[in-house]
């Protein structure tokens, strides 16, 4: 692929684990993670200098890379497509949702997601996840992943309530089973996080029954 001078940006996807660090001639700093979208093109006055943008930060953020930079970054990322940016087939109507969901309801963002129903489909996660960022601004998405933090937290404090009242463990599985189980809890909806919060025996017998192999739920917001 051949980054063409004076184009408009060619749109990528960024498929690492690893984060990518970013940073401007301002000083600012950003990182690419998995499912980020940016856009890549050759600067007009500089020779072997290429500019990139990522989607959700706007066209005047703004940073500058070398040509063996950009070379490794094309390794770490495809070009986007409407398949490679919604290729789950749920994505246009979850797309739809979002975009008329106030990212600050929580609940109702929680509610569009429907993670319960469709969290093992092969690839819900990330175009949840790259639909989020299409909708959202980045602070709306750090604020959604501190109320889901919030939300869990104050389950695990109700089920560890319950295990001292008990004198025994309730919870079967480990510590990251424990932890991804109180994070599908919160994807449940408010009405079922509450009945768990109130009822912390009930999530115990839930989640004791229900293996815990799929994508945490704050994937999302990540």
């Amino acid at each position: 692929m051949t980054i063409v001078e004076n184009a408009a940006y060619e749109w990528r996807v960024y498929n690492a684990k690893a984060l990518y660090r970013l940073e401007n001639a301002r000083g600012r700093t950003e990182s690419l993670i998995r499912g980020r979208i940016f856009g890549l093109r050759q600067a007009g006055s500089k020779k072997g200098v290429y500019r990139l943008i990522v989607r959700e930060l706007g066209p005047r953020m703004v940073f500058s890379l070398s040509e063996q930079e950009m070379l490794g970054l094309l390794k770490k990322s495809s070009q986007l497509t409407n398949a490679s940016a919604h290729s789950h087939p749920r994505a246009k109507t979850l797309l739809s949702r979002l975009q008329k969901t106030d990212p600050k309801d929580f609940w109702a963002v929680v509610a569009a997601l429907n993670w319960p129903k469709f969290a093992q489909d092969d690839g819900y996660a990330d175009t949840a996840r790259s639909v989020l960022r299409e909708c959202y601004r980045q602070q709306d998405l750090n604020r959604l992943l501190r109320t889901a933090a919030r939300m869990r937290r104050e389950l695990q404090r109700a089920v560890e309530k319950a295990e001292k009242a008990a004198r025994r463990q309730l919870f079967l599985g480990g510590d990251d089973s424990f932890y991804d189980a109180l994070a599908y809890a919160v994807s449940s909806g408010q009405a079922r996080f509450e009945g768990f919060v109130r009822k912390p025996e009930s999530f115990v017998k839930k989640f004791n029954a229900l293996p815990m192999d799929r994508q945490n739920f704050e994937y999302c917001f990540e």
